[in-house]
């Protein structure tokens, strides 16, 4: 067979092609660098670096003043909005949108603060005091919707704007707190919302397209997933991940399966319900989890008004030394659980750990401690005794899972000091309206959330009992209160310091109640992403605080 010859293009028409394909490919480049700039929802040529992540549940209003009741809605309003403080890795204020820290007057109740210069919202326009102002004011309306501890944070509190980057606020009282609890709250723009009360606002079209200053813009948010692109005006630098996709899901299980299929690439578990969960999350591959940890505590309350069992401080320390928090640690938590026994957690700055000695399970000494309270042990029936009565109770909690796992293992390592425990579960509500507001129970296995500040004043005042208050076991001490009530109200952090060591150290001597483990959360991200230690987490959204620092 005869070999065809190759064909040879005249010069001419040669030319003319390499020319129109040089001429497609500046074009292309063109329009690609056009179509990017201009923020056009119809790109199609696309090199963005994007992040997934799967949430659980939906959004419901993106808005700083409202975010607290939905977990979704907290995650995207952190990476739209800023605040004019943000919480450090142990509890301590960070400046945000403010320059610096507040100067803060000697009687602690003037806080003089200036914005960073250049500051600016989403749509250009220039984020100044104003905005603050207008933020506080809503804060402050009578007709607010959103949550009332917020609310009461800001409570009496005035504000002075002195020129468009400073102003001074005014507390009714001295707050050592107010930094970490109040002044991290997402400032709205003015320019956008003027003349709109917080009851207005709590149904407005805002809450479904809103206008930050955050790291991140909101591009678009439906019912399946909020997209948001990196704010190029961002006063740290525009983060290095371009695109970052929130996609939503049923619950926890299916975002888990999304996870485990590599359809998102990251999930935060905010807390693991059992050991077998914290299984699933170990054998995951081709991923980092991060084991976060905060000041959420499980913690069995012990009525300290029943006098007849838990009046004594030694038989409170005896419960708590009988407890082996590191194997509750391992059985129910699957070992995401930090054990301790201080009310103070382990990852603020005015932990000491010093002060956490009952950490450790202890037999000996709590059977001494018993012994010394008046309780003996009688071989034929193998529960403690005193005058007569015998040392049985019930421990009440409501239907989690986690925690009637918890009640029950504490039923089991009290059983060895004698002690008879019944574990009773109820609906949460039943529980905290019935037994737990009413002070009408002996024992019960609930949470407490810290939060970023240490200060336990509403836990364990004196002035906090009765059905209106937190001070749930109804603990009572005057050298306590004096401790937390002045530890609350100085501005210097290592008088505070000082103060809640000394605080630490009433409490195991006391021992009111009984810490028992600091849950931990896990924060599942693919190995494709570069991204910090999240380490400590005072609220999930704080996840997105070093998202800047992020690359793929």
């Amino acid at each position: 067979m005869q070999r065809r010859a190759p064909q040879v293009l005249p010069k001419r028409r040669t030319s003319l092609m390499v020319l129109g394909i040089f001429t497609f490919g500046v074009f292309a480049a063109i329009v690609a660098f056009w179509l990017r700039v201009s923020g056009t929802d119809s790109v199609v040529i696309n090199d963005d670096t994007e992040y997934v992540e799967g949430l659980a549940g939906t959004w419901q209003r993106v808005n700083p003043l409202f975010a607290s009741a939905n977990e979704v809605d907290q995650d995207i309003a952190a990476l739209v909005f800023s605040g004019l403080i943000k919480v450090g890795a142990n509890g301590e204020p960070i400046p945000d949108l403010a320059a610096q820290l507040p100067t803060i007057s000697s009687d602690g109740q003037t806080y003089t603060f200036t914005l960073r210069p250049g500051l600016k919202w989403h749509d250009g326009e220039p984020l100044t005091a104003s905005d603050v102002r207008f933020t506080i004011e809503r804060l402050q309306d009578a007709d607010f919707r959103g949550d009332p501890q917020l609310a009461a944070g800001w409570d009496g509190v005035s504000i002075t704007v002195e020129t468009e980057t400073k102003f001074v606020l005014r507390l009714e009282a001295a707050s050592s707190p107010f930094l970490v609890r109040s002044a991290t709250i997402g400032i709205l723009p003015e320019h956008r919302l003027q003349g709109k009360t917080a009851g207005a606002l709590f149904d407005d079209a805002f809450n479904a397209a809103p206008v930050g200053s955050g790291p991140y813009r909101l591009e678009s948010l439906n019912s399946q997933e909020a997209i948001l692109r990196a704010n190029g005006d961002y006063y740290e630098g525009r983060p290095d991940i371009d695109v970052v996709r929130l996609r939503f899901f049923a619950d926890y299980p299916a975002a888990l399966r999304a996870m485990q299929a590599r359809r998102i690439d990251g999930l935060y578990l905010r807390s693991l319900t059992n050991a077998a969960v914290a299984s699933e999350v170990e054998s995951l591959d081709d991923v980092d989890v991060d084991r976060v940890t905060g000041a959420a505590t499980t913690m069995l309350y012990l009525n300290n008004d029943q006098f007849a069992l838990f009046g004594d401080p030694r038989v409170r320390q005896a419960i708590s030394l009988a407890i082996d928090r590191d194997r509750l640690s391992q059985d129910v938590f699957g070992n995401f659980a930090q054990p301790s026994a201080s009310q103070i957690a382990p990852s603020s700055w005015a932990y000491a750990a010093d002060y956490d000695t009952q950490r450790d399970a202890d037999l000996a000494q709590a059977k001494s401690l018993l012994a010394a309270a008046g309780w003996a042990l009688p071989p034929a029936t193998g529960v403690l005794t005193k005058e007569g009565g015998e040392f049985r109770f019930t421990i009440r909690t409501d239907t989690d899972q986690t925690r009637i796992a918890v009640a029950n293992a504490i039923a089991l390592d009290l059983e060895p000091l004698g002690m008879r425990a019944t574990v009773v579960s109820t609906t949460f509500s039943v529980l905290r309206r019935d037994f737990l507001q009413e002070r009408k129970y002996d024992a019960a296995i609930a949470n407490w959330d810290q939060g970023p500040d240490p200060d336990p004043y509403a836990a364990w005042h004196s002035s906090q009992m009765g059905t209106a208050g937190l001070n749930l076991a109804n603990f009572a001490d005057a050298i306590v209160d004096e401790l937390i009530g002045k530890a609350r109200t100085v501005s210097d952090q290592s008088v505070r310091q000082d103060l809640y060591r000394q605080f630490q150290e009433k409490w195991e001597e006391l021992a009111p109640s009984v810490v028992l483990v600091f849950p931990e959360g896990a924060y599942i991200r693919s190995k494709s992403i570069e991204a910090p230690n999240s380490g400590t987490l005072f609220s999930p959204s704080m996840r997105f605080d070093t998202i800047r620092e992020w690359k793929r």
